[in-house]
C-alpha cells in the first residue's frame, strides 16, 4: 500500500492507494484538534514510506540564462540564485536546464522553482518526524501535472491545464511545446461568483502574464483544457468561450481516471487523480526538502535490501542443497552399480583364476631373476678393467715417455663430485636408483726430473690434464699434485752432474703428481 499526504496549504488529505484502486482517505483540518488527530493515526497505521504531494500558492517558478556549465557549478549558480531572493528556502529548490539560447553564447536557459514560504509544512512535519513516520520525499503537484498532460494527446505549441483540487483553489498550468514551462495557483471563492466565472477571468489574465513575459506571442492560439467535475460542465460552458486565439477543451474527471485506469470512486475534485499520479511514479525522487527528513526511508530501503538479500541468498542455498542432494542420490547409485560389478568380477576370478594362484606367484621370483640379470648387463661396464682400458688409452695418447705410475685406487661412484674421503672403503651404491654409476680413482705416479729439461715436464703434466679433460669419457677432473710446482715461493733446480741412484732418488720425491678423476661407467667400445 502506498500513502500520499496532499496538502494544499489548508487541509492535508491522506490517500491510500493498493495498486491502482484508491483505498481510504482521510481529511485532517488545520489546528490543535486537527494536528491531534493526525498524530493519532500516524501512530495507528503501519508504517509504509509517505510521499508528501504539495499544491501551493506560495511555489514560484522562474527561468534565468546562465552560462553552458557543469552539473556542479550549475548547482552553485542555482544556490546564489536562491540565497539572493530566497533565503529561507535553500532547501526547497528544483531546478533543470529547459534549453539554451540560439544565438550569442549559446547559454542554458534554467527552469528553477521555490517554495518561498517553506514554514507552512511546519506543523504537519513535526507529528511526522516526532512519530518516525518514513518520508520518502516532497513532489510539487504542477510539475507531476505533464503526466496529466501526456494523456490528452494535445500537440499544440500552446496548452494551458486547468484543474481544481479542493474547492478554494485553480490550478493553471503551462506547457510549451509539449514542456512544461510555468504554474500559479489563485483563491476560489464560490460564495461570490460560480466557478466558471473564475475559470474564465483567471485564464484570461493567465494568458496576459504569459504574454507580457513573452512566454507566447499575442497573436499565438493556445488550447485550454479544463478537467473538472460533471456537474460543473454547463456552468464553465456558458462563461468560457472559444475565441480566435483560445479554444477550450471539457474533461470530466472520471474520463481522465479512465485513461490512467485508475479508481479514485469519483472523488469530488482532482486531488484523488494527482495522488495517484503522485503515487504511481516510479522513481521515489521527490522535488523539495532536506536530505534529514528522509534519512529513515534510507534506513528503510536498506533494511529491505538486506532482508531481499538474505532471502535471495536462502532460496540459492536451498536450490543448491536439492541439487546437492540429487547428485549424491545419483552418485550413491553408481556406487551400488560398481559395488555390483566389484562383486561379480570377484566372483568369477575366484571361479576361474583362483587355483591358478599357486603357478602365478612363482613369476614374482621370475621377474627378479630377470631384473637381476638386467641389473648385471647395466654394471658390467663398471669394472676396473674397463676403467684400465680407458685411463690406458688416455695415457698412450700422450706418449708417456719416462713417466711412471706408482698406485692407483678406483672405487664404484654414484655422483659427480669427489667424495670427503676417498680413502674410505665405504660404497655407497643404490642398484635400484635411476642415477648412473661412474668411475672414481686416484692416479699417482712419478715424473723423471733428472731426464728432462724443466719445461718439457710441466709439458708432460698439461698433456696428461688436457687429454683427461678432452676425453668423452671423463666428467670431472682434479689435479693435486704436479710434478713440478710452479707456485712462486717455489724454488725449482735441475741437479746436474749426479750419479744415476741419486737422480732415481729425486725424481721419486720431487717429480710426483695426483689426480683425481671421475669418468662415465658405459662400456669402452
Amino acid at each position: 500500500m502506498k500513502r500520499i499526504f496532499y496538502y494544499s496549504g489548508y487541509r492535508l488529505t491522506v490517500f491510500h492507494w493498493l495498486n491502482e484502486k484508491l483505498v481510504d482517505s482521510y481529511a485532517f483540518n488545520p489546528g490543535e484538534e486537527g494536528l491531534e488527530k493526525f498524530k493519532t493515526y500516524l501512530l495507528a497505521t503501519e508504517n509504509t514510506p509517505v510521499r508528501i504531494l504539495v499544491d501551493l500558492i506560495e511555489e514560484d517558478f522562474k527561468k534565468e540564462t546562465i552560462p553552458h556549465v557543469g552539473a556542479a557549478d550549475r548547482k552553485n549558480i542555482v544556490s546564489r540564485l536562491v540565497e539572493r531572493h530566497y533565503r529561507k528556502s535553500r532547501d526547497y529548490v528544483h531546478s533543470k536546464v529547459i534549453g539554451r539560447e540560439k544565438q550569442g553564447r549559446r547559454d542554458d536557459i534554467l527552469l528553477y522553482s521555490v517554495l518561498s514560504n517553506p514554514e507552512i509544512l511546519d506543523p504537519w512535519l513535526k507529528p511526522i518526524n516526532e512519530t518516525g513516520t518514513v518520508v520518502s520525499g516532497i513532489w510539487s503537484l504542477p510539475q507531476v501535472s505533464h503526466k496529466v498532460f501526456s494523456k490528452l494527446n494535445d500537440k499544440s505549441q500552446n496548452v494551458l491545464l486547468v484543474s481544481q483540487q479542493v474547492p478554494s483553489n485553480l490550478r493553471q498550468t503551462f506547457f510549451k511545446n509539449g514542456r512544461f514551462d510555468s504554474s500559479r495557483s489563485a483563491v476560489v471563492n464560490l460564495d461570490d461568483a460560480s466557478i466558471g466565472e473564475y475559470i474564465s477571468t483567471e485564464v484570461d489574465q493567465t494568458i496576459r502574464f504569459l504574454s507580457n513575459q513573452r512566454q507566447i506571442g499575442f497573436d499565438e492560439k493556445i488550447e485550454v483544457h479544463i478537467i473538472c467535475r460533471e456537474v460543473d460542465f454547463d456552468v464553465i460552458q456558458s462563461h468560457c468561450s472559444d475565441t480566435n486565439l483560445i479554444h477550450y477543451h471539457y474533461h470530466n474527471i472520471a474520463d481522465i481516471d479512465a485513461l490512467f485506469k485508475c479508481n479514485t470512486h469519483e472523488s469530488e475534485y482532482c486531488s484523488g487523480l494527482y495522488s495517484f499520479v503522485c503515487a504511481a511514479e516510479p522513481v521515489p525522487i521527490g522535488h523539495y526538502g532536506n536530505k534529514s527528513l528522509f534519512y529513515r526511508y534510507y534506513a528503510y530501503l536498506l533494511s529491505h535490501t538486506l532482508y531481499a538479500a538474505s532471502a535471495l541468498t536462502l532460496l540459492i542455498s536451498l536450490i543448491l542443497s536439492f541439487s546437492f542432494i540429487s547428485d549424491s542420490e545419483i552418485l550413491d547409485s553408481e556406487s551400488i552399480t560398481l559395488n555390483d560389478k566389484a562383486y561379480s568380477i570377484n566372483r568369477d576370478y575366484q571361479k576361474k583364476l583362483a587355483p591358478l594362484e599357486d603357478k602365478l606367484k612363482l613369476t614374482d621370483v621370475m621377474q627378479s631373476s630377470v631384473l637381476f640379470y638386467d641389473k648385471v648387463i647395466a654394471t658390467k661396464a663398471i669394472s676396473p678393467q674397463n676403467f684400465m682400458v680407458d685411463v690406458s688409452r688416455i695415457f698412450n695418447a700422450v706418449a708417456m715417455r719416462r713417466t711412471t705410475i706408482t698406485m692407483l685406487k678406483w672405487r664404484q661412484n654414484q655422483t659427480n663430485n669427489f667424495p670427503t674421503n676417498l680413502n674410505s672403503n665405504t660404497q655407497l651404491i643404490d642398484y635400484g636408483k635411476a642415477i648412473e654409476i661412474n668411475h672414481l680413482a686416484v692416479i699417482d705416479g712419478f715424473i723423471r726430473i733428472s731426464q728432462n729439461t724443466l719445461k718439457e715436464s710441466v709439458d708432460t703434466t698439461d698433456y696428461i690434464s688436457s687429454a683427461f679433460r678432452n676425453s668423452e669419457q671423463t666428467i670431472k677432473l682434479d689435479v693435486e699434485r704436479l710434478p713440478v710446482d710452479v707456485r712462486p715461493e717455489s724454488t725449482i733446480e735441475n741437479e746436474k752432474g749426479s750419479n744415476v741412484k741419486q737422480s732415481l732418488s729425486i725424481d721419486q720425491s720431487k717429480g710426483k703428481f695426483k689426480i683425481k678423476v671421475i669418468m662415465k661407467g658405459e662400456k669402452s667400445s
